[in-house]
This record gives structure tokens, sequence and C-alpha cells, in this order.
């Protein structure tokens, strides 16, 4: 299955904004994986995926997505370990299928099962009839990131375009 077709240059962001550690001046008893960090930092990172969403232009209601988002988070977390986060979620706020990518190449504190920092955080949204694809592409992004060349190529990548290709080549 040809991923890119579900994702456009605007649905990549190749260094999320969002930090480990909160602006300004950091409390000497700063825990990167206390609980109220762990939430900030995926509230932040929810944020920014939510706004490649937006840049999609497949989206009626950001507000409602990013909601979504965040209480589908909350019941079961996204994060499948190896440095990824695949937040995922059967909505009507999208007309079509549709898929961003962000990435952290410093990784950061996600509550993963590993303990890993999470690096790459691939956002996947479906209406709620579109079960066939959702499940193939899920399938097929278990396959990219288990291939460890895949992976490095998306965790190296300069430019979106190299995401792109990467994507493309994925059966």
């Amino acid at each position: 299955m040809n991923l890119r077709r579900f994702i456009s240059p605007e649905g990549i962001r190749l260094e999320l904004r969002t930090q480990s550690e909160p602006e300004g001046e950091v409390p000497a008893d700063f825990e990167p994986d206390s609980p109220q960090n762990l939430n900030r930092v995926r509230e932040s990172v929810f944020g920014e995926i939510t706004e490649l969403f937006e840049l999609s232009g497949r989206v009626s209601n950001t507000t409602r997505l990013h909601r979504e988002l965040d209480n589908r988070e909350k019941r079961t977390s996204s994060a499948v370990g190896q440095g990824v986060v695949l937040p995922h979620l059967r909505t009507l706020q999208v007309k079509t299928f549709t898929m961003v990518f962000g990435r952290s190449r410093k990784g950061l504190p996600f509550a993963t099962p590993d303990d890993e920092p999470a690096r790459l955080f691939f956002g996947l949204a479906a209406p709620p009839y579109n079960d066939r694809t959702y499940l193939k592409v899920y399938r097929t992004l278990a396959k990219l990131i288990l291939d460890p060349v895949h992976f490095e190529e998306l965790v190296n990548a300069e430019e979106p375009s190299e995401i792109l290709r990467t994507l493309e080549q994925v059966c």
C-alpha cells in the first residue's frame, strides 16, 4: 500500500516545536518523566499534530479533532515503543483518510511501553465508516517502523520529500 497518497508535504513537520522541558526557568526538582511533564508534552505534541491535520485541508473542525485525539489518548496510549507514537482515531472531523507526520530528533518523554523517548509521530484520522483503509494503513505503518532501514530514513530525512519517498516504498 502506497502511504504517500494519504499525506501531503504540508502534513509533515521535520522538527516538532515541543521540547522535553518547559520554556523558561526549569525548577531544580524538574523530572522529565513526571506525570505533569508527560501531560504537558502530550498536549503540546497533539496540538502540533492537530495543526498538521488542519494544514492538510481535510479537517472540518480542528478544535473538535484535537479534543477527540486527546480523549482517545486518555483511554489508551498510542505510544507503541521503539520511539514511535501513532495517535489515531475515527472521527467525523475528516472527510477522507488523512495522515500526518511529526518528528523530534532528540526525542520526547511520552510514557512509551519501553521507556524510550518518542521520536516519530504518525497521526491518522479516518471517517468512522472507513475501517478498511484505516486498518490497512495501520498494518503498513507497523511494517515500516519495524524495518530498521526505513526507520533510519525517517529519522534522518532532511526534507519532507524524503519522508514521502520512504512512505512510497513500503508495501
